[in-house]
């Protein structure tokens, strides 16, 4: 079961990994695990700081080193989107420091290789944070835990609704619900999970779920545009044009020519643009 495997590895990872890369598809559980594999390292009494990317040069940047005192595992959840300066910094921190207390998680996706071929991401740090790597397993790969992992969304919303006075009528998921549930690809691991389970307590409490109310769920789930984080990003413009330029170059394989028609621009523009970028020149096919 890819469960009981991650759950294997974890237990033997945990108390001498110094940094390691977990990979996978988006929501299937990555910062659950980086804080099991705090939990159970052995400067777990120390602090779990989660790092995004827009607050990573807060972190890294500038010429200093962040005292990691206090900080038993530092977690980067969208490691291939920090900036060029944040990667400085962290990996001055890491040649320092060596990471002797502070443990170091992030999360990579399907891997750092295209941003290091692009030009886009220093490969000494992805050397250290690929050191180690853990695969996380899809939802669909999990269609055992289903039951357990409902269970556990529908106790956490009672529990919610309760700490705010609610009283609601409790969800029942019958056994062919959950068989119906096992036999969908769940695209979107734990968040459309997540989603289905909210919408069946508000729209279908009290009464036995079947396939057709996890239908009905799913739908609404695929309609459901993602959250826009609230809090703006502080950053100057030209950090955003360089984001999306990176974002285009990565979907056209790193062919500039493609992705200045993409862009609207012309090559000898892109070309500049690029020049300009904090990244530096771009290590990428012509």
């Amino acid at each position: 079961m890819a469960s009981t495997q991650l759950r294997s590895q974890i237990r033997r990872v945990a108390p001498y990994f110094r940094s390691l890369s977990l990979t996978g598809e988006p929501g299937c559980g990555e910062e659950a695990v980086a804080r099991l594999l705090h939990q159970m390292c052995p400067v777990h009494e120390l602090g779990f700081a989660m790092v995004h990317a827009t607050e990573a040069e807060e972190w890294f940047g500038g010429e200093g080193v962040v005292d990691w005192r206090g900080v038993g595992l530092l977690y980067l959840p969208e490691a291939e989107r920090l900036s060029r300066a944040a990667q400085e910094g962290l990996l001055r921190m890491m040649r320092q420091h060596g990471t002797q207390t502070t443990r170091v998680v992030a999360f990579v996706g399907r891997g750092l290789k295209p941003y290091i071929s692009a030009g886009f991401f220093l490969p000494e740090l992805a050397g250290y944070l690929a050191s180690l790597r853990v695969a996380l397993p899809t939802l669909r790969d999990r269609a055992a835990d289903l039951p357990a992992l409902i269970h556990d969304r529908l106790q956490r919303r009672r529990m919610e609704q309760a700490a705010v006075g609610l009283r609601t009528r409790p969800v029942y998921a019958t056994d062919s619900f959950l068989d119906a549930a096992a036999e969908q690809e769940w695209p979107g691991n734990l968040y459309q999970l997540n989603d289905v389970v909210d919408w069946l307590v508000e729209h279908r409490a009290g009464v036995p779920l079947d396939a057709e109310d996890l239908g009905a769920a799913l739908k609404s789930s695929e309609q459901k545009p993602r959250p826009v984080a609230a809090r703006a990003r502080l950053v100057k413009l030209d950090q955003i044009v360089q984001e999306h330029i990176r974002n285009v170059l990565l979907a056209c394989n790193g062919n500039k020519l493609k992705a200045a028609e993409v862009l609207g621009i012309s090559r000898s523009t892109l070309y500049r643009m690029l020049d300009a970028a904090e990244a530096g020149p771009l290590l990428l096919a012509g």
